[in-house]
């Protein structure tokens, strides 16, 4: 890139940040716009073209540029290369989460082979911990993992934004963790008391 076209595009995005930064709604859209698609395609090409989890990763991503547009710098990269920093820590930090669900799928698919009535047991503490669950929890967790319903639809069904059913979706799986583990405590002593 020519240095005056640099110059440029540090100048604007600058302005853009400092315009963000107070709250006009319009400069963040610019900024959004200009890199969404290449942004998109840079996180897709990385999950393997998985619909699912590129949105998971593209929202995330956004999530944290908004939390975090004070730091963004423009005589050190372009916005888009900052987004694709933020994109590669936080698919880094997916990829950690997908191969333990991917772990856990296996095990649970070769003790169901080994012992059918496993997976039943796993089945009824999957229901146990999510009766446990305020009805909105479970209602998100149902619609994103038992219909395959992506973030943005959830989003457009419950007349919510993206945000906010993200930020739901992350406060429910934690809640589930938190019921599921509990439940896994108490299996052994109640098997080891009957």
């Amino acid at each position: 890139m020519p240095i005056v076209d640099e110059k440029n595009r540090q100048w604007e995005e600058s302005g853009l940040r400092e315009a963000v930064m107070r709250g006009n709604e319009s400069a963040w859209r610019t900024l959004y716009d200009r890199c969404f698609e290449s942004l998109f395609a840079f996180i897709d090409y990385r999950t393997g073209h998985c619909r699912d989890r590129t949105e998971e990763v593209v929202q995330e991503s956004w999530l944290v540029a908004v939390r975090r547009i004070a730091s963004f710098d423009p005589a050190r990269s372009s916005f888009e290369n900052w987004m694709r920093g933020i994109a590669a820590h936080v698919l880094k930090n997916h990829w950690r989460r997908w191969k333990k669900l991917e772990k856990l799928e296996t095990v649970a698919a070769v003790a169901q082979e080994s012992n059918p009535g496993t997976q039943l047991e796993l089945a009824e503490q999957i229901g146990l911990a999510l009766t446990a669950l305020p009805e909105r929890y479970r209602s998100v967790l149902q619609l994103k993992y038992e219909e395959r319903l992506s973030v943005n639809e959830i989003a457009r069904r419950w007349s919510e934004s993206t945000k906010a059913i993200e930020s739901l979706l992350t406060r429910a799986r934690n809640a589930f963790r938190q019921a599921y583990s509990g439940l896994e405590k108490e299996r052994p002593r109640s098997a080891n008391h009957g």
